[in-house]
């Protein structure tokens, strides 16, 4: 097992929490037990008294084995509620002091589990726990139905109840809290990303209007795949990534015609690497990292940086990569001509099935809509 990287997410925090508090209270108990019979004031087994001090060295060494190792899997939280579980089953089986009512921390363990915000784990641990104190009451029954058998029927119903009801409010603030964190990451990233974009703009010798160029032009492909559901905040993050990402190339690219270097290719072929760089640790940016990483990915598995081929590629990166050569084809720079509108688009439909996804590509002719040569001096700034 590998050491747990530290981090403050509330279900790590609940995990081990509560190994912490359980070693706490039968240490406790350890502790009162020895007291009490060191003062005479009650008299108990010394077997019970190592048994509960045995339980309390069981506790802490689990509690220090799941604070400081963790499980990288997805399902590392059912990890930690099997943990709990086997820890409580043997406190139960053990039971040095043959307390008849210990079986119910089953009935206490998923209003426990529903604060970790998952429904998974409450449904399969929670079904483990209410079977297993089943069981518990079993051993020594009758086959009749007894008033004692309705009373644990009774609790293991309260029980559901609480753990729903904690779950779903829980569930309640957990998305209004994450929806709001989720719209000020947004609107921190953007308000960042557009400090820097006067930076680019002098040092790339490029208009910032292709931003808004770029945004519009992936809206109007986006409207061809009905099924990809991009949010506009994804378009607009992805158009400013994929603008801001030059302030990773040299000065001197901008104003060479020269023939790139294999350094200095390797060097512009980092600025994929930006979105992710900035916000890796956010899944919410997720599919606008994947798709600045990939947008050089060809589809015949010649681009960079993975080599990926085929449908491989997500479709949000064949967009921008399309999207970025008609800006680039069709943009005025200072080491070389502008294509005309129509001759961008004809050099782009030359590359369906190689470079680009034919798909696509039928797509981005929908969207762009030529009827005519035009040069983008006399294109309207809202191109979209």
């Amino acid at each position: 097992m590998k050491p747990r990287k530290r981090n403050r997410n509330h279900a790590s925090y609940l995990a081990d929490s509560m190994f912490f508090w359980i070693s706490i209270l039968v240490s406790a108990d350890a502790g009162m037990a020895v007291l009490l019979q060191a003062l005479g004031i009650i008299t108990i087994q010394w077997t019970a008294i190592v048994g509960l001090a045995v339980c309390a060295a069981v506790s802490w060494t689990v509690y220090v084995l799941h604070k400081r190792y963790v499980l990288p899997e997805a399902y590392s939280l059912h990890a930690s509620a099997f943990l709990g579980a086997s820890l409580l089953l043997f406190f139960c089986l053990y039971n040095p002091q043959h307390f008849s009512g210990l079986w119910t921390v089953f009935i206490l363990y998923p209003i426990y589990l529903s604060f970790f915000y998952d429904k998974a784990l409450v449904i399969v641990w929670g079904a483990i726990s209410y079977l297993l104190y089943a069981l518990s009451l079993g051993v020594g029954q009758s086959g009749e139905f007894t008033m004692d058998i309705f009373f644990h029927l009774t609790l293991a119903a309260a029980s559901g109840l609480c753990t729903w009801l904690g779950f779903t409010t829980l569930q309640n603030r957990m998305g209004d809290a994450k929806e709001a964190t989720d719209a000020h990451n947004r609107e921190y990233a953007i308000t960042l990303l557009n400090t820097l974009v006067p930076i680019v703009e002098r040092k790339t010798q490029t208009s910032s209007r292709e931003i808004e160029q770029m945004s519009r032009l992936i809206k109007r492909m986006l409207r061809e795949f009905p099924d990809e559901d991009v949010n506009d905040w994804e378009i607009k993050l992805l158009s400013l990534l994929h603008y801001v990402s030059r302030i990773k190339f040299p000065d001197y690219v901008f104003e060479t015609d020269e023939k790139l270097t294999t350094f200095e290719y390797q060097i512009v072929q980092e600025h994929c690497q930006f979105g992710y760089e900035m916000f890796r640790d956010d899944p919410a940016f997720s599919r606008v990292v994947q798709a600045l990483q990939e947008h050089h990915e060809r589809f015949d598995g010649t681009g960079y940086p993975k080599k990926l081929k085929g449908r491989d590629i997500v479709l949000l990166a064949q967009i921008l990569g399309i999207i970025e050569s008609f800006l680039a084809m069709t943009t005025t720079r200072a080491y070389r001509q502008t294509a005309t509108i129509e001759e961008a688009f004809e050099e782009i439909c030359t590359m369906a099935g190689t470079v680009y996804d034919e798909t696509v590509v039928k797509a981005f002719a929908k969207s762009v809509q030529i009827h005519s040569p035009t040069r983008v001096s006399n294109v309207p700034s809202r191109v979209g």
